[in-house]
């Protein structure tokens, strides 16, 4: 990998989609569906790992972020509820402590409810799901809980990684993608909605549609 791909993989991007983050409204009232699933996880998840919310000892995965962000909601289309929960915890020792160290080893998958409405996985590799998802290729995991953050009391994968997988921006897209930030830095949008859509319509819109509905 040649040091200007490095460069606006590692440094660039990240930089980029942290700080414009931060310029999004949080939604005053969470979108009920995301707050059920969440008091389902209190209990069900992190009574059983042990963990406390306000502890990085996880992330919670997934387009679940998008949900918190009227704005984001409406660019993105996620007008229904949102379809499951999706939270890492990648320490072998919680899981052992929880009583699910046969659940490591084997697939690495807890689902404590009836419905799979949450899943708790071991590593983050949307790959697994197959269909859409099977050639995406993600950060390693630990990266991922490094650079999750803290909204609303839970942590959450960040911005950067959800737009770096929903968008495939491994493949084919990411250069159109990079140029897309570039003009944004440089002003020739006039707000961060135009931007996003430009984003969507790169990519195709039965493509983002077809993403961003999901449950992942």
């Amino acid at each position: 990998m040649r040091l200007t791909e490095i460069y606006l993989k590692e440094v660039f991007l990240k930089e980029f989609w942290n700080e414009f983050e931060k310029n999004f409204q949080l939604d005053e009232v969470i979108n009920s569906s995301l707050s059920n699933l969440l008091q389902e996880a209190n209990t069900l998840i992190f009574n059983k790992f042990n963990i406390k919310p306000s502890e990085k000892k996880y992330f919670i995965a997934g387009s679940a972020r998008l949900y918190i962000y009227p704005e984001l909601r409406e660019i993105f289309n996620l007008t229904g509820r949102i379809g499951d929960l999706d939270i890492v915890i990648p320490d072998k020792n919680l899981w052992d402590s929880a009583g699910l160290g046969k659940e490591f080893q084997a697939e690495g998958i807890y689902r404590p409810a009836s419905n799979n409405s949450i899943e708790v996985f071991t590593v983050w590799d949307p790959s697994k799901a197959g269909g859409q998802y099977a050639d995406v290729q993600v950060r390693p995991t630990s990266e991922i809980l490094q650079g999750s953050t803290q909204v609303g009391g839970y942590y959450y994968m960040s911005f950067m990684d959800i737009i770096d997988y929903k968008t495939l921006l491994n493949r084919d897209k990411e250069k159109e993608v990079i140029k897309l930030i570039i003009q944004y830095k440089n002003g020739s949008f006039k707000d961060k909605r135009e931007f996003l859509r430009q984003i969507l319509n790169t990519i195709g819109e039965e493509n983002y549609k077809n993403l961003f509905t999901t449950g992942n």
